[in-house]
């Protein structure tokens, strides 16, 4: 295949990238090998090795929100691989409108989706800013996706702290202190401390010195510092923990009838542990007044860190809130950017629950991706419920699909088209059940 350059796209670190075309006219994104800086030979010899490492590890990743590797040569001097062109960088998107035209949470939601894919495999980014987010598709059918892996690495990697010098200039204002002498020191956490970065890009109100911990006042100031704190054992434990705060803020509480339900509120957005009682208390609140104001207002902040810690320590009172999220989820409406959120608090009731509160999470999950048309829920749905799913609770969960009947046929069938996944991917007790009720 003849590819002819078109134009300079951009440079940076131990690469350049072209816009090249195929002999059918094809257009893509061209990484090439090139080394901006003078370096010892054994030092390029080394990144070589990792830059077409890296791009192996790259193509073996395929997921919406991150940007897939279509080709290449590795072995060829310079080596070079082939990407999608996107059609803007979030950097550009949000140099012309500092919200995405109010929807930049939405934005956050794939930047998430992306770092709990990588997270889940122990693979850290470690250069995460706004340039490296890139924007594909058009119309309803936008996206962003994560780019730019020059520093991405496993967890067991061996990696000089002389990888630093291919970091762009700029690098450092989105960079986690620890990693600034050692890329040995990432973490999870190092990709959190980032895309704090990225969140004060768009909420910020005052400039932020790089590798500090960003303290402001406002309603995404405990987001802010709990985002970038100084300590990386500080910081929100999961990216999805972020995601979660985040919507939890944005999202319009109604109106309350009485002081304890506010005092509630209060707590659970200060994101502290509840004490035993006022969990009990809480519960009890939600059981008695569920469909009122007061209880949606307690649902609508309970988050991600909030389920773990009340199922860890009372698995009881763990069932009986995630029973009843679960019915609140399935049958409420909710903004898009909202759902993701809402699914990671539902996989922590489904991994941690009993036999009942994972099926009713699992069937919320289910009506939540397909009704409000998520990728990323019905792809969490799937996930769950495939062939290493618990054979026992597969053939629980197989008499609600039962109990659903042509409903649920039309249901998994919108999901099938949606993420484009079949039927035959789920454990194999319940793709004999839709066999059966969808016959």
């Amino acid at each position: 295949m003849t590819l002819t350059s078109i134009r300079r796209l951009g440079s940076g670190g131990f690469g350049v990238v072209d816009l090249v075309q195929d002999d059918s006219g094809a257009q893509f994104a061209r990484k090439t090998f090139h080394v901006l800086q003078s370096l010892p030979p054994e030092i390029v010899q080394n990144v070589r090795r990792r830059f077409a490492r890296e791009a192996r590890t790259q193509m073996g990743i395929r997921h919406r929100n991150i940007v897939p590797v279509v080709g290449g040569e590795l072995g060829q001097d310079p080596p070079y691989y082939l990407m999608p062109v996107a059609v803007s960088s979030l950097q550009d998107d949000l140099a012309r409108d500092s919200t995405l035209g109010g929807k930049w949470i939405s934005a956050i939601a794939d930047i998430v989706a992306a770092l709990d894919e990588l997270h889940s495999m122990e693979i850290y980014h470690r250069d995460l800013k706004t340039q490296n987010v890139l924007r594909f598709g058009d119309g309803q059918d936008q996206h962003y996706a994560v780019s730019d892996f020059g520093l991405i690495a496993m967890n067991e990697t061996r990696i000089s702290a002389l990888t630093m010098t291919g970091m762009a200039k700029g690098s450092d204002y989105y960079t986690a202190p620890e990693i600034t002498s050692d890329l040995r020191r990432a973490s999870p956490q190092s990709d959190i401390y980032s895309l704090g970065c990225i969140i004060h890009d768009i909420v910020g109100r005052q400039p932020r010195i790089p590798c500090h911990e960003i303290r402001e006042d406002g309603p995404y100031g405990a987001i802010l510092r709990n985002c970038t704190r100084a300590e990386p054992s500080r910081r929100f434990k999961s990216a999805k923990a972020v995601l979660d705060a985040l919507v939890s803020i944005n999202e319009m509480l109604p109106p309350v009838s009485n002081e304890r339900t506010s005092g509630f509120v209060e707590l659970l957005n200060q994101h502290d542990p509840l004490s035993d009682a006022a969990w009990r208390e809480l519960v009890e609140l939600v059981e008695d007044e569920f469909g009122s104001n007061d209880a949606r207002a307690i649902l609508v902040s309970i988050g991600l860190d909030h389920a773990s810690d009340l199922l860890s320590r009372h698995l009881d009172l763990g069932d009986r809130l995630g029973q009843i999220y679960a019915r609140w989820v399935h049958g409420s409406s909710f903004g898009f950017e909202r759902c993701d959120a809402l699914a990671n608090v539902l996989e922590v009731f489904v991994k941690g629950g009993s036999f009942e509160t994972k099926v009713d999470c699992l069937m919320a999950m289910l009506e939540l991706g397909t009704s409000h048309n998520r990728w990323y829920v019905e792809r969490k749905f799937f996930q769950l419920c495939g062939p290493s799913m618990d054979e026992s609770l597969a053939r629980r969960l197989g008499v609600e699909f039962r109990a659903a009947g042509l409903e649920l046929c039309r249901t998994i069938a919108h999901a099938e088209w949606s993420i484009q996944v079949n039927r035959a991917q789920l454990h194999p007790v319940l793709a004999q059940i839709l066999e059966e009720v969808c016959a």
